[in-house]
């Protein structure tokens, strides 16, 4: 399987990497509760990706992405 760079700006997450890339060897990505829509399409005005933002989440259902583990939860378990 080809490597792919993932950019990504959820700064407190622990796959967060320098240069806002993630991390993770593998990412699983859920559009669909993001848009609470049954529609099997999205279009960027469903989002604010005007510009891309340093964001912080507590959860993964703050962002589109399942993998994401917050830094700090992941501190505490180590």
């Amino acid at each position: 399987m080809p490597a792919l760079e993932v950019k990504c700006t959820v700064s407190d997450c622990f796959f967060h990497a320098k240069g806002n890339y993630c991390g993770a060897e593998k990412i699983e990505i859920d559009m669909e509760s993001m848009t609470n829509k049954k529609e099997r399409t999205e279009f960027a005005s469903d989002f604010d990706l005007q510009a891309p933002k340093q964001k912080e989440a507590k959860s993964s259902s703050d962002t589109c992405c399942k993998t994401f583990i917050c830094k700090k939860d992941a501190e505490k378990r180590h």
